[in-house]
C-alpha cells in the first residue's frame, strides 16, 4: 500500500471542520442577502444610483479591513478574530431591514464590511496555514464550501421571498441562529505554532505593506474575473425581477445555478489544478466568465439567464483560490501577501459592482452587465503571471 494511500480523507484533516464552515456560514448569510436585495431596494425607495451607494459603502468598509487587516490578525489570532467577525456579520444582515432611512443603513453596512474583510483575511490565512501543515491543496475546496454556502442561502433566501415572508421575519429565522453557529465553529480554529506566533509576535510592521513589484500583475490578474461574480451578487436578483420579470424564487434558482457550478468546480479545482495546471485552468476560466457574463447581460428569459449563471460560476470558480495560493507563496509574510491580493481582487469584487448604479440609472441593466464583460476577458492577458515563481 503506498503512502498516498494511507493519507487520510481531507475532510479528516484537524482543523478543516472549523475552517471550511467560517468559508460556508460568511456565504451562507451572502445568499441569503442576494434574493432579497430587490425587497431592499424597494423598503427604502432606493433607486439604482442609491442602491449602489449603499453597497459602495459595505465595499468601502471591506478595503478599509483589507487595509489593516494584516496587523489585526497577527495581533488578535485567526481564532478570535473570526469569533467576533463572523457573527458580527450575520448580525448586520440581520439589522438591515430595522434601519430607519438610508443614513443608518449606510453606517450599518459599513461595519459590515468592515467585518467582511477581517473575516476574509483571517478564513484564507487558516487555510493557507493547513496547506502548510497537512502538504495537501485544500485553499480550492475551502472556497469551495464558500459557494455551498452561498448556494444553500440563496436557495433558502429566495424560497422564503417566494412565500412572501417579510424581511425581518426572514432575517431572524434564519441569521440568528447563524451567528451563534458561526461563533461557535470559530471557537474551534486550531491555534498557530507557537514558535511561528512568537515570530510574528516579535515583528514590528507598518498596519499594510505595498505588495512588491513582483506581485503586483498577480494581483491584478483576478480583477476582472472577481467583477463578475461581485455583479452577480449585487445585481443578478433585480435583473432577473426587473428586467426578465420574474420573482424572488426565479432570482434564488438562477443565483443557485451560479453557486451550484462554483461549488462543484471549486470542490474539484485541486484536481484540476493537479491535473492540468493552474495556467490551462486559469485561460478557460478567464473564457467561460466572459462568455458567461456577456450571454446573462443579453439573455431573454429566465432560462438563458441560468445557463448564462452557470457558465459564469464555472468561470470564477478557481480564479480566486488559485491567485490567493500563488500570493500565499511568493516571497514574504503570507498574512502580508494575502491582505494585499485581497486588497486588489477582493476589494474590485465589492468595490467595482456598486458604481455599476450610476450606469444601471442612464442606459439599464442590460448596458451595464454587458460592459463587465471586457473587464472579465483582461484577465485572459494576465495569466501568465502564474508561470512566475517565487
Amino acid at each position: 500500500m503506498t503512502a498516498t494511500a494511507l493519507r487520510p480523507r481531507w475532510w479528516r484533516l484537524e482543523g478543516v471542520a472549523p475552517v471550511f464552515a467560517m468559508f460556508f456560514l460568511e456565504a451562507f448569510v451572502l445568499g441569503n442577502w442576494i434574493p432579497r436585495i430587490p425587497d431592499v431596494k424597494t423598503a427604502f425607495d432606493f433607486s439604482a444610483s442609491q442602491l449602489g451607494l449603499s453597497l459602495f459603502v459595505l465595499a468601502s468598509g471591506t478595503m478599509v479591513a483589507f487595509l489593516a487587516g494584516g496587523k489585526m490578525l497577527k495581533r488578535f489570532g485567526l481564532r478570535n478574530s473570526c469569533a467576533v467577525t463572523l457573527p458580527v456579520w450575520t448580525l448586520v444582515v440581520f439589522a438591515v431591514p430595522l434601519m430607519l432611512d438610508g443614513t443608518t443603513l449606510a453606517i450599518l453596512l459599513l461595519f459590515g464590511g468592515l467585518s467582511i474583510g477581517l473575516l476574509e483575511i483571517a478564513m484564507n490565512t487558516a487555510a493557507d496555514r493547513l496547506e502548510k501543515t497537512t502538504g495537501r491543496r485544500l485553499m480550492s475546496k475551502a472556497h469551495g464550501f464558500w459557494s455551498l454556502g452561498s448556494l444553500f442561502g440563496a436557495l433558502i433566501g429566495g424560497a422564503i421571498g417566494g412565500a412572501g415572508l417579510g424581511l425581518i421575519e426572514h432575517f431572524a429565522l434564519v441569521l440568528i441562529p447563524t451567528a451563534i453557529a458561526g461563533g461557535l465553529f470559530a471557537l474551534r480554529i486550531p491555534k498557530a505554532d507557537p514558535k511561528i506566533r512568537r515570530g510574528e509576535q516579535k515583528k514590528k510592521e507598518a498596519t499594510f505593506k505595498l505588495p512588491p513589484r513582483g506581485l503586483i500583475l498577480l494581483c491584478l490578474m483576478p480583477i476582472g474575473i472577481m467583477v463578475v461574480e461581485g455583479v452577480f451578487i449585487d445585481w443578478s436578483a433585480l435583473f432577473v425581477r426587473e428586467v426578465l420579470t420574474a420573482g424572488a424564487l426565479a432570482s434564488g434558482l438562477i443565483y443557485a445555478a451560479f453557486s451550484t457550478v462554483m461549488a462543484v468546480t471549486r470542490l474539484g479545482g485541486d484536481w484540476l489544478l493537479e491535473t492540468f495546471g493552474p495556467l490551462p485552468v486559469a485561460r478557460v476560466s478567464a473564457i467561460a466568465a466572459t462568455f458567461g457574463i456577456a450571454l446573462f447581460a443579453m439573455s431573454p428569459n429566465t432560462i438563458v439567464a441560468f445557463i448564462a449563471a452557470a457558465f459564469a460560476g464555472l468561470g470564477t470558480a478557481i480564479f480566486y483560490p488559485l491567485t490567493m495560493s500563488a500570493a500565499a507563496s511568493r516571497p514574504g509574510e503570507s498574512e502580508d501577501n494575502v491582505s494585499a491580493m485581497s486588497l486588489f481582487a477582493f476589494s474590485s469584487f465589492m468595490l467595482a459592482p456598486p458604481l455599476l448604479g450610476a450606469i444601471v440609472d442612464g442606459f439599464g441593466l442590460r448596458i451595464a452587465l454587458l460592459l463587465v464583460a471586457p473587464l472579465a476577458a483582461s484577465s485572459l492577458f494576465l495569466t501568465n503571471e502564474l508561470n512566475k515563481g517565487s
